[in-house]
């Protein structure tokens, strides 16, 4: 079992206790300092010290938790916390592992420590890079990011779809998802993942890519037009 360092930066002592309070019950995490002050925090990260992952408050004084995100060097992960819904996007766009919205439940909190678990694994594996292979069937065959159209799951595999031409490999799409969000793809749908920048017209219920029209599930919708509306003239 891998272990795993954790601090916590939030201006209200209360918000700290309820993350110390969920993170009693991950024995792999080991919490080494809270922060009330974002400055100390700031600086704590920023001397080098080996730090898997960071949970910060978004609105703080001084430095607030996106400008700690944005400016901290080294490797360590963030998992956003706020009690206001309207910084989702702009957390989206800093690729942290989560943003948890407050109150949080311990449902949710386990969700998004078994998405920075699986991110910590991935790291140790080989990385995914501008072009890489899929296993179908006997053969491998070497894919490039930039080709992708989109990504149909069907069950246990995905279906990668590059111009006129697709493979089909073993693989969910939920592993699919965590690797290709650093090449800015998005998930739209339960069985949908598209590259963003491939996005030519959208209306609430499908995007289009190239002619084909890919659904958005309601559950997704939201981060989808946030995202897009961030981005329009």
């Amino acid at each position: 079992m891998n272990l795993y360092r954790t601090i916590i930066i939030d201006d209200e002592p209360l918000a700290i206790d309820v993350i110390l309070h969920h993170l009693q019950r991950f024995s792999n995490i080991e919490v080494v300092k809270t922060f009330t002050n974002s400055v100390a925090a700031f600086n704590y990260l920023n001397e080098g010290h080996d730090i898997d992952l960071a949970f910060t408050d978004v609105a703080m004084p001084e430095v607030s938790g996106i400008e700690l995100v944005t400016l901290s060097q080294g490797q360590t992960l963030f998992v956003m916390t706020t009690s206001y819904s309207a910084y989702a996007v702009e957390s989206f766009d800093l690729e942290v592992v989560d943003y948890l919205l407050k109150p949080i439940s311990f449902e949710r909190f386990t969700k998004a420590i078994q998405r920075f678990e699986r991110l910590k694994e991935q790291d140790q594996e080989p990385q995914l890079e501008a072009s890489f292979f899929v296993k179908e069937g006997d053969e491998f065959i070497q894919i490039s990011v930039a080709d992708i159209d989109y990504i149909q799951g069907l069950k246990d595999y995905a279906k990668i779809v590059t111009g006129h031409n697709f493979c089909m490999v073993l693989k969910t799409l939920k592993s699919l998802e965590d690797v290709l969000r650093r090449h800015q793809f998005m998930r739209i749908h339960k069985s949908y993942i598209v590259p963003l920048s491939k996005i030519s017209q959208y209306n609430g219920k499908c995007v289009l890519i190239g002619t084909i029209e890919i659904p958005i599930g309601s559950k997704y919708r939201e981060a989808l037009k946030g995202y897009l509306n961030s981005r329009k003239l």
